[in-house]
C-alpha cells in the first residue's frame, strides 16, 4: 500500500508559534499523490531512545511545493526533543494515515470547529475542498494558546475566535458561542476537532439543530496502522450492539453520534 510508505522528509521550517506550541513543515521528494484534511502522519524520531512514532494531523499540505505543514504542542520528552530538530534535519514519516474529513455532495455550507489543539486539523479541510464555504470557530484557553487565526481567516467567509477566560476574542467556551450562531448561519455539517470534553459539550449545545456533527478523534497510538490496538474507540451505530474500532484505521475521522462518550 502507497500509504504505508515509509518516506524521508527534510524540516525546512521548524518554529515556535505560541507558547509551547511549534509549527513544522516538512518537504519530500516523493509527495504521496493525494492527502484529505483530518488524515495524519506517524513520525519517526531521530533518537534510539523512542522507538514508538508519534502521530500527528496533518495541518496543511502544498502538493506543489510537495511539503506538509504539522503544529505540535510540546507536552513530552517526545516533542521536546522534536522541537529541538533543525532545518535540513531529516524525519521518516508514513502518511497519509487514517480517514480523513469527506463531505457529502449536498454540502455548501460547513462549521469548522477547532477545540486547543485540536485546531491544527482545520486547515487542511479548505485545502482538500476549496470550493465550499467555511465558518471558523477556535476556542483556546487563553491568548497565549491561541494558534493559526491568520491562517484560518484567510479561507473562511467568518472567523470567531474565543477562549474560556476572555483574554483574547469573544469570551466563554466556544461550542456556546457556535450554538448561538448556528440559527442564523444553517451550516449543512459541523467538522470539529478537539478533546472530549468538548465532543460532550458541543453534541449538548448543538441538540436542537439538525446539522450532522463530524469529529476527528485525538486518541494514543502505537502502530498507526491498526496492528497493535492502543487506540480503540467505543462506537454505537444504528441497528448494531457497541463495538470498538481502530482509531488509527476506522477513524480518526467519525460521526458524533457514533462515538461512545
Amino acid at each position: 500500500m502507497a500509504s504505508l510508505k515509509d518516506r524521508t522528509g527534510v524540516i525546512t521550517l521548524n518554529q515556535k508559534i505560541a507558547k509551547d506550541i511549534y509549527k513544522m513543515i516538512l518537504q519530500f521528494e516523493d509527495m504521496p499523490e493525494a492527502i484529505k484534511g483530518g488524515q495524519f502522519a506517524h513520525v519517526k524520531l531521530n533518537d534510539k531512545s523512542h522507538v514508538l512514532r508519534r502521530p500527528f494531523c496533518i495541518c496543511d499540505y502544498d502538493m506543489n511545493a510537495k511539503t506538509i505543514t504539522m503544529c505540535y504542542a510540546v507536552v513530552g520528552e517526545g516533542t521536546r526533543i522534536l522541537s529541538s530538530y533543525g532545518v535540513g534535519e531529516k524525519l521518516q514519516v508514513i502518511l497519509p494515515l487514517g480517514n480523513g474529513y469527506a463531505p457529502d455532495k449536498n454540502v455548501k455550507k460547513v462549521v469548522l470547529l477547532g477545540g486547543g489543539m485540536g485546531s491544527a486539523v482545520l486547515p487542511a479541510i479548505p485545502t482538500t475542498y476549496p470550493e465550499l464555504e467555511y465558518y471558523t470557530y477556535l476556542g483556546f484557553a487563553n491568548k497565549d494558546k491561541v494558534v493559526l487565526e491568520e491562517e484560518m481567516k484567510k479561507v473562511s467567509k467568518e472567523l470567531t475566535v474565543a477562549t474560556d477566560d476572555g483574554s483574547y476574542g469573544k469570551s466563554g467556551f466556544v461550542t456556546d458561542i457556535l450554538a448561538e450562531d448556528m440559527a442564523r448561519l444553517k451550516p449543512d455539517v459541523v467538522f470539529c476537532c478537539g478533546p472530549e470534553p468538548m465532543f460532550r459539550a458541543l453534541k449538548k449545545a448543538l441538540e436542537p439543530f439538525d446539522a450532522p456533527i463530524i469529529v476527528s478523534l485525538e486518541a494514543r497510538m502505537g502502530c498507526g496502522i491498526g496492528a497493535c490496538l492502543v487506540c480503540n474507540c467505543k462506537v454505537k451505530r444504528a441497528g448494531e450492539d457497541e463495538t470498538y474500532v481502530r482509531v488509527c484505521v476506522e477513524g480518526p475521522v467519525m460521526k458524533l453520534s457514533e462515538v461512545a462518550l
